[in-house]
């Protein structure tokens, strides 16, 4: 039995200058970024970025950045330079997309997310596949949850691990 996914939710990309990144990117296309927030427990920058008039639901690039040397995401950049790291592919049941994984062989390396937005599960692939892979599993509700967040993160609170903002 395959998975049963509604297709890809998201790409990490990891950069290097998510200043550059921005300032191509918008010269490219016609971009939407949140503002960046500070991820503390991968000790990065992170932002969202969708093209105009996608909203919720729609694929996205969540982009991270860091200085920090003990950070994963700057250890990657300068093992591998600006890479993709993860596809996520938004998936109907988390729990019955994990076991089906498990059963394919893939090793599960986190459970992350955000209460009252989303469940992820993220596997080991990049040697098989070039990037890691993840599944998320949005909550009831979520397109309002995010709306919230990019709100808090704007007026410079803290939300759930995600530090002040700078704008992007």
């Amino acid at each position: 039995m395959a998975i049963k996914t509604f297709g890809i939710d998201h790409i990490h990309v990891n950069v290097r200058s998510m200043d550059r990144f921005r300032d191509l990117m918008k010269q490219l296309f016609d971009l939407d970024a949140t503002r960046i927030g500070h991820i503390e427990s991968i000790l990065a920058d992170n932002a969202t970025v969708r093209l105009r008039g996608t909203g919720a639901g729609q694929p996205f690039l969540d982009v991270f950045e860091s200085e920090n040397p003990r950070s994963p995401i700057k250890r990657l950049v300068e093992k591998r330079g600006p890479c993709v790291s993860f596809i996520s592919f938004r998936v109907e049941n988390i729990e019955e997309a994990a076991a089906h994984a498990a059963r394919c062989g893939l090793q599960e390396i986190s459970r992350v997310g955000f209460a009252g937005v989303e469940k992820q599960v993220q596997y080991n692939t990049v040697e098989l596949l070039g990037f890691n892979l993840e599944f998320v599993e949005h909550e009831p509700g979520y397109a309002a949850a995010i709306e919230d967040i990019q709100r808090r993160l704007a007026a410079g609170e803290p939300v759930d691990g995600i530090g002040a903002s700078r704008e992007f």
